[in-house]
């Protein structure tokens, strides 16, 4: 039997020639989000809902913090999951120095957990898959 571990948070950055108004745009404008990710509902204020919808399955959370134009953080938990196998997502954009902008995901929060379990892995996949169509789209 494996022992329990703690899944380290995945970080992973894009740096964009978009400026940062724009990369904000595109990770909280539900009609920007579905060009590079899925369904997503309006951010709104902490304690609002928060969903994004895949078709065959969704996520469901609640904003658990803004600050406009800078950072957002919402709760992560697969539609019917367990109780409590709730992680936490945020954003960050920040502006460069050179121009353009960086974008910042960090998906933290993981339950310990044995090591051959490949939840945290299968995550990273899909979100370096989707930050590539975002670096893509904020390319133009």
């Amino acid at each position: 039997m494996s022992e329990a571990t703690q899944p380290a948070p995945i970080r992973l950055s894009i740096e964009t020639p978009a400026d940062a108004e724009l990369a904000w745009e595109a990770i909280t404008d539900p009609d920007r989000i579905v060009e590079w990710f899925t369904d997503a509902s309006p951010l709104g204020r902490p304690g609002d809902p928060y969903r994004l919808d895949f078709g065959d399955s969704a996520v469901v959370g609640r904003v658990a913090s803004v600050d406009p134009g800078r950072s957002f953080a919402y709760t992560w938990s697969w539609e019917g999951s367990e109780e409590g196998a709730e992680t936490l997502i945020t954003w960050t954009v920040e502006p460069l120095a050179v121009g353009g902008s960086r974008v910042t995901l960090v998906h933290d929060g993981w339950p310990e957990t044995t090591g051959d379990d490949t939840v945290r892995a299968d995550h990273l996949g899909y979100w370096e898959a989707y930050l590539e169509d975002l670096a893509a789209l904020l390319a133009g």
